[in-house]
């Protein structure tokens, strides 16, 4: 294909938008037609997410216009309410993902050809019982608009926290992946919207200002300089920049860091939490001290990582829930024999690989420093489903020494209060939280596997119809 650069970017947007249109499966999520928002689910064994354990008496939980109103013995409350028999299956408040990409897709590298579906994919994470994402880096400023839709109730979505595009060093990271695997025609459009390159101090404080308008939640910043140690990364007097223009516009910084020197970096610069660990190494005393002193929650993501370093050969491997969520045209694709990579990705490749066994040493350190950690799928890079992704994540924190309640606890209350302080009205069961609500048969407590056994998920006070995929 010829290369256009007078395109215009709404009308390119606008094609590719109607090509994903025309090929859109029916939802994985949808509401029913006028759906009521109260309801009564009964005979459930709630998980309490401050401890991280399940109630074993079963309860009533009742819900009057999208907020829990009471939890009681069995029958006593909710007469005339539409009901819902949990049948003695765990009652769970609605998954929280705090490191998602909306707006990517879990297509291989190299493969994706279109803007990926932004609805299908909070769709698949409300089919797989996340009801609260944070997005840690996507086109801008598309993101902030699909944030409104979802708010106002125009699309159906979870609560969607959003970053807006990642600050990075000119040529950093993500810029030079997103200009390595994307189409010309993508790779024009995308970058810019994805990205802030920034150089300096100044341009950082500019670039945030500039963003300021759109109210990001938090700001992304990217500090990693490769497996080669090769790729341009933000020097750390522009970290702190960044960060003390978004505190001075009363926003936190999250940093995706790769090591434990860019995770110091990031500390001395006032960042407000971690990302990755850091995934390819391990970390270092020092690092670890100033993460507690700083008191800087921390994002392991540690299931992108291993999908890159151990790519999965069957489709036995994936999770029963991945394979409900996921294009079967997708899984074939991930299983094909890659073609060779080229010396960068290969290089990325065995870092990942070689780094699996530190990456859980990560977890015990910050464990043991009582260092809160946070639950990101990093869904959707390669691999990587939406919604489901956040199941193989807790599952990868657990073989990493989690008991399966405090992934859990994780994934519903202390990404919550991480999201939304300690008021947060999401991420537990209890009387006026709001009802995003999961309904689970078995315990996901005595088994994280458990958790994809998901038979409803209630959004709002809306019990939400799920469709498989297959």
């Amino acid at each position: 294909m010829c290369r256009k650069p007078g395109v215009a970017p709404r009308a390119a947007a606008l094609v590719l938008a109607l090509a994903a249109a025309c090929t859109r499966d029916p939802p994985l999520a949808s509401r029913p037609p006028r759906p009521p928002h109260s309801l009564a689910l009964r005979n459930v064994r709630v998980f309490d997410a401050p401890r991280g354990a399940v109630v074993q008496e079963l309860r009533d939980v009742i819900v009057r216009d999208g907020r829990i109103v009471d939890i009681a013995p069995p029958g006593r409350m909710g007469k005339g309410f539409p009901e819902v028999d949990g049948r003695g299956g765990t009652l769970l408040p609605g998954l929280v993902d705090v490191h998602t990409h909306t707006g990517s897709s879990p297509r291989p590298p190299g493969q994706v050809t279109e803007l990926p579906d932004v609805e299908d994919n909070l769709a698949a994470f409300l089919y797989a019982g996340v009801t609260t994402v944070l997005d840690l880096g996507s086109l801008t400023p598309a993101v902030f608009r699909e944030r409104e839709r979802v708010a106002t109730g125009a699309h159906l979505g979870p609560r969607l926290y959003a970053a807006g595009p990642v600050f990075t060093a000119p040529g950093g990271h993500p810029a030079e992946v997103l200009r390595a695997w994307l189409p010309w025609y993508l790779r024009w459009y995308v970058v810019p919207r994805a990205t802030r390159e920034v150089a300096t101090p100044d341009e950082a404080r500019r670039a945030v200002a500039a963003l300021a308008p759109e109210h990001p939640d938090v700001l992304k910043i990217t500090i990693d300089a490769g497996a080669l140690g090769d790729v341009p990364r933000l020097a750390p007097e522009t970290i702190a920049a960044i960060i003390a223009a978004g505190h001075a516009n009363g926003l936190r910084s999250i940093a995706h860091i790769g090591s434990s020197a860019e995770a110091i970096d990031a500390l001395r610069g006032g960042i407000d939490a971690l990302a990755h660990a850091p995934w390819r190494e391990e970390l270092t005393d020092e690092a670890v001290i100033m993460i507690v002193r700083a008191h800087v929650p921390v994002v392991v993501t540690l299931a992108g990582w291993d999908l890159a370093g151990t790519p999965r050969t069957r489709e036995s491997d994936f999770l029963p829930i991945e394979r409900e969520v996921a294009r079967p045209d997708v899984v074939a694709a991930l299983l094909a024999p890659p073609p060779p990579p080229d010396p960068a990705t290969a290089a990325f490749l065995r870092a990942a690989a070689a780094a699996h066994d530190a990456r859980r040493r990560n977890v015990a350190r910050l464990q043991a420093a009582n260092v809160p950690i946070l639950a990101g799928s990093d869904a959707c890079n390669p691999g990587n489903f939406p919604g489901a992704g956040l199941h193989l994540e807790l599952a990868k924190l657990v073989e990493a020494g989690l008991t399966p309640g405090e992934a859990l606890r994780a994934a519903t209350w202390e990404n919550a209060r991480f999201l939304a302080g300690p008021t947060a009205d999401f991420g537990e069961i209890a009387v006026g939280k709001r009802a995003n609500l999961v309904l689970v048969a078995g315990d996901p407590t005595a088994r994280i596997e458990e958790l994809g056994r998901i038979e409803h998920v209630v959004l709002d006070g809306v019990d939400l119809v799920r469709r498989a995929r297959r």
